[in-house]
C-alpha cells in the first residue's frame, strides 16, 4: 500500500530517494576495539564520505552514556580541553589526552549535511583504559615471579621496562621478572616501553628498610605556557608501615616551600596506589622550577634528599630562517617553530596564517612567499591548538608623519618619520612622493628631512617598511608648503582685436599659498598710477579710447604681495573729424590733414567742382601751386569707418601775400583778445585783495590804470565770454569769396595766470575796396 502526495509522489518513493541518498554517505572506523594505558594519548583513525561537500555539523560522541543523550565531546566538561577532532578534508580522526579509566567506553563519530539526518559508522569503538600492575603470582623460597599485567591486551605486542627502586632493570623486556635471592631486595614497578612515564605502582619485595623510595618517571619535564602538565611521583614503603602521607614541594634556587592547597592552580591526586600525581594547570615561566615528592613527618628523612623533576616552562616563537632580501615579493621565506626546551612526545605542529590553519605545514619548519601586504604567521602543537605562539608578521600600520604640528612656509626645514608594527622588526624603510605618471624614490631611512623646502616639495609623501617576511605602504601625509604669490600674470580674457564700444575683461592670476586673499588693479600714467576697483577680473562695458593703455594686477595673501607685467589695452577706433593746416612757402600753401585714430588712418585730397569731387592725391600732404583756386577738402580713412574734414577755400590772386596780411592782422586781434583776458582776470584779483585789506589801509591808486583797461577791454570782449576759448575761426571777406584758416594760438604763462587759453575766435569783415 502507498500513500499519493499533492504532487504525485508516492511516500515509497521519498524513501526509495532517501535510501539512495543515506546510501552516498559513511563513516568508518579502522577497529573496533581499542586498549590504552592511563595517562596516555590516544588515537582513534576515522574516514567519512558524504556526496555533498556542504556537511553542516560533525561529532565525536560517546554511546550509552548514563543520562542517555549523545553529546558532543568537544562540549563535554569531562573531556573538555583533553579531546581534538581532525578537520583535515574528510578525516575525523579523534586524539584524545590524559586517558583515564573513567573514559573506558563506546565511541562513534556522526555527521549531517543540509539534505541528510545524523550519519553514523555501524557500531562505535570501545575504548579501554586500563593501568599496569605488578602482581606475584608464585613465591618460593629460593624463587620470586614478578608480573606485569593489565586489564586488557595492549596493541602491537609491547615490550616492558621493569624498575628497582626507581632504576631500570637492564635485559628484562618481557612482562615477567624473576628473582632468585635477597640480593634483588627492593621495590619493583614496570611500564611498556615508550610510556615509561605511566608506570605501575611499585611492590616491595625481599625488605623492610630498602623498600623506602620515591622515584619519578623522568626528571625533567618541557611544558608551554599556558598549558598544564602532570608530574608523578611514584613511592614505595615496607609493608609493615602505616601508609606515608605524600606531599609535593617546590625548590628554586636553593629554597623548598611546600606548594599551597589554596592556589586554584595547583591539583594533588592519586588514582592508583603507591602512585601520587601534581597537575600543574595555566603555567607560567614563572612555574619552572623543581618538584619534589616527599613523606611528611614522621617519615620525612626517608625523601629528603631525593632528587625531583625540573620543570621547564617556555613559549612557542617562530624564526625567520631565510635571509630574505626586504621587499623581494614572492621570495620563499623559511620560518622555524621553536621552544627553550624539548616538548615531549615529538609533537606535530600546526601552522597559521593570518588565524587560518596552513594546511601544507605540519613540521618544525614551513616555507612561505614573502607578501607585499600585512600578513602574519604563528604556530602551535597539535592537541595545544589554544597555545599559539605569539605571531611573526609582515609590516603593517605603517604610518607617515610629520615631526612637528603647524605651518611650513618656504624656506623652513621639515623632518618626515616612518613608523610601523613589524615581527622580526623593520629592516628598511623607503620613502616616495606621489607622482601622477611614477612615484619618486627618495632616500632610504625611518626619517626623511629636507633643509630647505619650496613649493616644488609640496605633494604627497609615503613610506614603505620591509622586513623578511614582506612589505607594507603607509597612506600618504601631505607636505604643504606656503609661500607669497608669484608668477603674477595679467591677462585679457578674449584675444583679438577690441573695438571701440566693446566690453573687455581682464583677469589676474597667480600662484601661492595658502591662495590670493585679495586683487588689486592699477593703470599705468607717467604721473602716479590709477587705482581701480579690487578684484581677480576687471571689466569694462563699453570701452573707448580712453581707456586704452597700460594694466597690471597686484596679489596679495597672507605672506606678501606680488605685481604683475602690464597688459596693453589697445582700442581700435574710426578717425575722427580731420583737421587742415596750411604751410605757406614762397608762391605755394601747402595743405596738411591729420585725424586721431586707431590704427592709423590713410589720408585722401579732394576739390570740390560744379558737378562733384575731384580726387587730387592720397597723402596727408596737398601742395597747390600758384594760381589755384577753390574750395579743398581731406578724407582719413581706416578698416572701421571714414570721416572728411572742413572745405578749405583757396583765394584767387597772390596766395602769399594775402596770407601775410592775413596773418599779421590775426596775430594783432589774438594779442589784444590775450591782454585783454590777461587783463580782466588781474583786476578780478586786485579787487578781492583791495576789499580784503580796505580795514586796515587805504586804496592803491597804482591799480586804477589796470581797472580802466579793464573797462576797455570789456567793451571789445563781451562779458559771457568763456574761460577757454578752444578753436580760432578767422573770416575774410575779400571779393565774393569766404576763406576759412584754422590756427592755433598759444599764450605765455605769464598771461594765463595758471589758466589755458588754448585757442580764440576772431571775425574780421575786411571792406571791398573797388579796384582803382
Amino acid at each position: 500500500m502507498s500513500f499519493r502526495t499533492s504532487g504525485n509522489i508516492t511516500v515509497a518513493t521519498i524513501v526509495m530517494l532517501l535510501a539512495g541518498a543515506q546510501s552516498q554517505h559513511s563513516v568508518a572506523l579502522s577497529s573496533r576495539s581499542l586498549c590504552a594505558l592511563t595517562g596516555s594519548t590516544v588515537k582513534i583513525p576515522c574516514k567519512y564520505t558524504s556526496s555533498s561537500s556542504s556537511v553542516r555539523a560533525r561529532e565525536w560522541y560517546q554511546v550509552q552514556r548514563s543520562d542517555g543523550e549523545p553529546q558532543d565531546l568537544s562540549k563535554d566538561p569531562q573531556y573538555l580541553g583533553r579531546v581534538s577532532v581532525s578537520t583535515w578534508w574528510n578525516d575525523c580522526t579523534l586524539t584524545m589526552n590524559n586517558v583515564n579509566v573513567s573514559d573506558s567506553g563506546v565511541y562513534n563519530f556522526r555527521f549531517r549535511t543540509w539534505s541528510s539526518e545524523w550519519i553514523s559508522a555501524s557500531s562505535g569503538i570501545t575504548l579501554t583504559v586500563t593501568d599496569l600492575k605488578v602482581t606475584r603470582p608464585n613465591t618460593y623460597r629460593w624463587r620470586t615471579t614478578l608480573n606485569c599485567s593489565s586489564t586488557c591486551t595492549l596493541p602491537n605486542n609491547p615490550t616492558y621496562i621493569w624498575y628497582r627502586n626507581g632504576q631500570p632493570v637492564y635485559n628484562q623486556d618481557t612482562n615477567e621478572l624473576y628473582m632468585y635471592d635477597y640480593s634483588g631486595a627492593g621495590s619493583y614497578s614496570c611500564a611498556v616501553r615508550g610510556y615509561e612515564e605511566l608506570r605501575s605502582p611499585a611492590v616491595c619485595v625481599y625488605g623492610k628498610d630498602s623498600c623506602w623510595s620515591v622515584t619519578y618517571v623522568t626528571q625533567s619535564i618541557c611544558a608551554l605556557i599556558g598549558s598544564s602538565v602532570d608530574i608523578h611521583g611514584y613511592y614505595t614503603f615496607p609493608d609493615q608501615q602505616p601508609t606515608p602521607q605524600p606531599a609535593w614541594y617546590a625548590r628554586l634556587h636553593l629554597q623548598v616551600k611546600e606548594l599551597s592547597h589554596a592556589d586554584d592552580r595547583v591539583e594533588v591526586f592519586s588514582h592508583r596506589a603507591n602512585v601520587n600525581t601534581l597537575r600543574l594547570k595555566h603555567l607560567t615561566e614563572s612555574d619552572s622550577a623543581e618538584y619534589l615528592l616527599r613523606f611528611k613527618a614522621p617519615y620525612m628523612i626517608q625523601t629528603d634528599s631525593s632528587a625531583g623533576v625540573s620543570l621547564s616552562v617556555t613559549g612557542l616563537k617562530v624564526n625567520v630562517d631565510s635571509p630574505a632580501v626586504p621587499g623581494s615579493e614572492g621570495q620563499t621565506v623559511t620560518l622555524s617553530c621553536s621552544s627553550t626546551c624539548t616538548l615531549p612526545y615529538n609533537p606535530t605542529y600546526i601552522w597559521y596564517k593570518n588565524g587560518q590553519r596552513v594546511s601544507h605545514c605540519t613540521s618544525v619548519s614551513c616555507s612561505v612567499s614573502a607578501v607585499r601586504d600585512a600578513v602574519s604567521y604563528s604556530c602551535a602543537t597539535e592537541g595545544n591548538e589554544n597555545l599559539l605562539s605569539p605571531p611573526v608578521y609582515a609590516p603593517r600600520n605603517t604610518r607617515a608623519l610629520m615631526v612637528s604640528s603647524g605651518e611650513r612656509v618656504e624656506g623652513d626645514s621639515v623632518t618626515l618619520t616612518c613608523s610601523s608594527e613589524a615581527n622580526p622588526p623593520v629592516l628598511i624603510y623607503s620613502w616616495f612622493k606621489q607622482r601622477a605618471a611614477a612615484d619618486t624614490l627618495l632616500p632610504t631611512g625611518q626619517n626623511y628631512s629636507i633643509s630647505n623646502i619650496s613649493s616644488q616639495h609640496s605633494g604627497l609623501y609615503y613610506c614603505t617598511a620591509h622586513n623578511q617576511l614582506g612589505q607594507h605602504n603607509s597612506t600618504t601625509t601631505l607636505l604643504d608648503v606656503l609661500y607669497p604669490p608669484r608668477n603674477t600674470r595679467a591677462l585679457m580674457v578674449s584675444s583679438g582685436e577690441r573695438v571701440e564700444g566693446d566690453s573687455v575683461t581682464l583677469t589676474c592670476s597667480s600662484e601661492a599659498n595658502p591662495p590670493v586673499l585679495t586683487y588689486s588693479w592699477f593703470k599705468q600714467r607717467a604721473a602716479a598710477d590709477t587705482l581701480l576697483p579690487t578684484g581677480q577680473n576687471y571689466s569694462i562695458s563699453s570701452i573707448s579710447s580712453q581707456h586704452s593703455g597700460l594694466y597690471y594686477c597686484t596679489a596679495h595673501n597672507q605672506l606678501g604681495q606680488h605685481n604683475s607685467t602690464t597688459t596693453l589695452l589697445d582700442v581700435l577706433y574710426p578717425p575722427r573729424v580731420p583737421s587742415v593746416t596750411d604751410r605757406v612757402s614762397g608762391d605755394s600753401v601747402t595743405l596738411l590733414c591729420y585725424s586721431d585714430s586707431n590704427p592709423i588712418s590713410n589720408y585722401s585730397w579732394y576739390k570740390k567742382t560744379g558737378s562733384g569731387v575731384i580726387l587730387l592725391g592720397n597723402s596727408t600732404n596737398l601742395t597747390l601751386a600758384t594760381g589755384a583756386v577753390g574750395l579743398f577738402f581731406c578724407t582719413a580713412q581706416n578698416q572701421f569707418g571714414s570721416m572728411d574734414s572742413s572745405e578749405y577755400s583757396v583765394p584767387t590772386g597772390n596766395p602769399a601775400g594775402t596770407y601775410a596780411a592775413s596773418g599779421v592782422t590775426v596775430v594783432f586781434f589774438l594779442t589784444l583778445i590775450a591782454v585783454c583776458l590777461w587783463v580782466r582776470r588781474g583786476s578780478a584779483a586786485v579787487s578781492r585783495r583791495s576789499e580784503e585789506t580796505s580795514t586796515n589801509h587805504d586804496s592803491a591808486p597804482v591799480y586804477d590804470n589796470i581797472s580802466a583797461l579793464a573797462k576797455t577791454c570789456d567793451s571789445t570782449v563781451s562779458s559771457d565770454d568763456q574761460d577757454e576759448v578752444h578753436y580760432s575761426s578767422v573770416h575774410f571777406t575779400h571779393s565774393h569769396t569766404q576763406e576759412v584758416l584754422y590756427s592755433t594760438v598759444q599764450l605765455p604763462k605769464a598771461l594765463i595766470q595758471g589758466e589755458e587759453v588754448e585757442y580764440a575766435t576772431v571775425n574780421i569783415t575786411k571792406t571791398k575796396v573797388s579796384p582803382q
